[in-house]
C-alpha cells in the first residue's frame, strides 16, 4: 500500500522540490476527488491559498520551526506526500488505526488515520454531512508522540469519553 519514500536528492533539483511536491498534491486532491469511505469528500479548500497554493499543501510538507515560528520544509513529511491519499482510501486496512479524537482547543472531533508501523498520521475534520478537509499529516519523529497517539486510540476504543459519543462519520 505504501509507495517508496521520496528521495529528494534524486527526484529533482532543490529549487524545484516545492513544484514537484505540488504536482503530487494537485493530482491527488485537486485534479481528482478524494473520497473517504465512498461517501465523504476531502475538500482541498482551494479557495484558501498562500503563495498560490492551497494552505493545506503547506501543512503537509512543512512544520513550524520553534525558534523563528516560520514554517519550513520538513523532508520527513514531504517525502511521504504520496501516502496521504492512499491512507484515506485504505482507512480500514489492517496497517491503519483509525480513531476519533476530541480537540479541546478547537472544540471539534477529528478523524485520525494512523499508519502506526510507518509512524505517519493523517488528520481530517468534518465540514458537513458529506464533506471534510485535510487538517494535516505528519511523520512521528519523537518516540513520546507514539504513546500519545496510542492513548488516543485506546481512549476512542474504550468509548468512555463523552465527547466521542456518536461521533462516527461512517
Amino acid at each position: 500500500m505504501f509507495s517508496q519514500i521520496i528521495d529528494f536528492k534524486s527526484c529533482c533539483e532543490e529549487s524545484k522540490i516545492i513544484d514537484f511536491l505540488y504536482t503530487i498534491f494537485e493530482s491527488d486532491f485537486i485534479a481528482s476527488k478524494t473520497i473517504l469511505a465512498d461517501k465523504i469528500y476531502i475538500d482541498p479548500l482551494s479557495k484558501d491559498k498562500k503563495h498560490g497554493k492551497e494552505k493545506i499543501f503547506w501543512h503537509v510538507i512543512t512544520k513550524e520551526n520553534p525558534k523563528n515560528k516560520q514554517r519550513e520544509l520538513d523532508e520527513h513529511r514531504a517525502a511521504r506526500i504520496k501516502w496521504i491519499k492512499k491512507i484515506i482510501l485504505n482507512h480500514s486496512h489492517n496497517e491503519i488505526k483509525f480513531f476519533y479524537h476530541y480537540e479541546n482547543k478547537q472544540k471539534v472531533v477529528r478523524l485520525y488515520l494512523w499508519a502506526y508501523q510507518k509512524d505517519f498520521i493523517v488528520i481530517i475534520q468534518k465540514l458537513g454531512k458529506s464533506s471534510s478537509h485535510l487538517v494535516t499529516s505528519f511523520y512521528i519523529d519523537k518516540n513520546y508522540n507514539k504513546n500519545i497517539y496510542e492513548k488516543r486510540y485506546q481512549n476512542y476504543l474504550s468509548r468512555k469519553d463523552i465527547n466521542l459519543h456518536e461521533c462516527e462519520w461512517f
